[in-house]
């Protein structure tokens, strides 16, 4: 939105399936039976692969600059790189690049970023990797209006004290403070909007998970292939990762969840549940029963 390249609340088709490139190549959504305008609120709540493919495919054909912009603002929010948590240890995850394939890959073919590599950056597909604590603080982000934390697991080092003496703190460790990721607010509350209406609306892919919980929760699913190799079957099978990543209260976040279950199957289906049980837990709120929505 801050690139101009769509606007939050002009419509754009939800089709089942969008075709690009010069070898005229299919992408399909994953809801086969929609056909409809949507904002990005709307997009975002019932996750539809094609508008997204279109933003993708715009960045796409505005040249060798636009083609990194998305990669960019995925640096400012964290990805492709450790969050800074202070026990280590961590993935740095990938951002593809058009540079990047060039480093990598030996053959032209694969050198090229083709209008497909964008399409499904758009997505969170193909190339890109992330790690679940990076999902938690861009998550932890889109919360608290647009500041990115930096986790820690260390708060204080401590002594006990010896026969009902008080314990005495050693050393305390603070916070690093937030800083802003130069988010546009306007940009930031109709995402917000949109991962609201994802979890409460009629079409919201996991309305039924939380839909009627009682503390008002905003988040998303996804479900990200993977090649995994399982006896019996053949070489590139693909196994559905499911992720969910949001926070509650909706409008004065105290706590922020990203599941990811491997090989789990959609995001509804494994990881949403799996991350209410742990709203449940911090807000002592047992839900009702959950129902079934279709989803991805």
């Amino acid at each position: 939105m801050q690139e101009h390249v769509f606007s939050a609340y002009d419509s754009i088709q939800c089709t089942p399936s969008a075709t690009y490139g010069l070898d005229k190549q299919k992408f399909r959504n994953w809801n086969p039976y929609v056909n409809r305008p949507m904002t990005l609120p709307e997009a975002l709540a019932e996750s539809c692969d094609t508008y997204f493919y279109e933003i993708g495919n715009r960045f796409y054909e505005g040249g060798a600059e636009s083609r990194v912009r998305m990669q960019q603002w995925a640096h400012k929010f964290g990805f492709g790189q450790p969050t800074g948590l202070d026990i280590g240890q961590e993935a740095d995850g990938l951002v593809p690049t058009p540079e990047w394939r060039k480093r990598t890959f030996k053959s032209d073919w694969d050198r090229a970023w083709n209008p497909g590599d964008s399409i499904q950056l758009a997505i969170g597909q193909k190339d890109l990797l992330v790690t679940p604590l990076q999902m938690a603080a861009f998550y932890a982000m889109l919360a608290n209006g647009g500041n990115l934390v930096k986790p820690y697991l260390v708060s204080d080092v401590e002594q006990a004290g010896g026969k009902g003496s008080p314990r005495v703190v050693l050393r305390r460790f603070a916070a690093a403070p937030p800083r802003s990721a130069g988010v546009d607010p306007e940009a930031l509350r109709a995402v917000q909007d949109g991962l609201y209406a994802a979890t409460h609306s009629a079409n919201g892919t996991s309305s039924g998970v939380f839909g009627n919980f009682a503390v008002p929760i905003s988040g998303k699913t996804g479900t990200a292939e993977k090649v995994v190799q399982l006896p019996g079957y053949p070489a590139g099978h693909l196994e559905d990762q499911s992720w969910w990543c949001g926070w509650g209260p909706s409008e004065s976040a105290r706590l922020v969840v990203c599941a990811l279950i491997e090989n789990g199957g959609h995001g509804s289906s494994a990881a949403a549940p799996a991350a209410l049980k742990v709203f449940e837990r911090f807000f002592n709120v047992e839900a009702p029963q959950a129902t079934l929505v279709d989803t991805d």
